[in-house]
């Protein structure tokens, strides 16, 4: 089974021309089953699955790939195994987990669970279904959303160990957080530590909720 990722990733470095649906064509020619959407049960029950596309990105797609261990590999590897005709080592043409901290490339890792036994709550407006997939399939015992216009009167006591969220919870919910001593943190921490395949510290500066890059 192959994923395919729908569209190349903004920061754009080219090393040989991409076509999504020429890629398609050749994988299907060689008796490959495209799935077009991130299925972790489909993919599970397959006999090998990867994620095809032109470089690392940090679409839900590639992020849901990371987190699930399916290697993530570059399309180079389909051209060459048509010019050459057999399968070849998809290990040598393995694209990054990603951009961890401080601008660092980190390299593709087997699937592990840097949220082992956490307990989350995610705080955002809109509903963070992405953020949750992530955190429960990578470890987390327990995920709990709560949205943000509402009051923090029944954000209980003792049952979180860290609180993911960004510039829009309300000063509410962020005095009750505070007041119980537990972590809070942006997304990127997330990210990042979902990356690097192990909980990262959460007191980086560029973890805070309410960070503002300055470049």
């Amino acid at each position: 089974h192959v994923l395919c990722c729908p569209f190349p990733p903004i920061e754009y470095v080219q090393t040989a021309p991409y076509h999504k649906r020429y890629t398609e064509t050749q994988l299907e020619a060689g008796a490959g089953f495209i799935l077009h959407d991130f299925n972790e049960e489909q993919c599970k029950a397959a006999y090998q699955s990867l994620l095809i596309t032109d470089q690392h990105s940090r679409t839900r797609k590639y992020l849901l790939c990371v987190a699930s261990g399916v290697p993530c590999v570059s399309h180079i590897w389909v051209r060459d195994c048509c010019k050459e005709g057999k399968l070849l080592n998809y290990r040598n043409y393995l694209l990054p987990a990603g951009v961890g901290p401080d601008e660092r490339i980190v390299e593709w890792h087997p699937r592990c669970s840097p949220f082992k036994a956490l307990r989350v709550l995610l705080v955002f407006e809109e509903p963070a279904e992405l953020w949750s997939e992530l955190l429960m399939m990578s470890g987390a015992s327990s995920v709990r959303q709560h949205q943000a216009e509402k009051d923090s009167s029944d954000i209980p006591v003792g049952k979180f160990d860290v609180v993911v969220t960004d510039r829009t919870c309300p000063p509410l919910v962020l005095k009750s957080v505070t007041s119980q001593e537990v972590p809070m943190v942006s997304p990127e921490w997330l990210i990042h530590s979902l990356i690097c395949g192990e909980r990262l510290g959460y007191h980086n500066p560029q973890y805070r909720h309410d960070y503002t890059s300055s470049s």
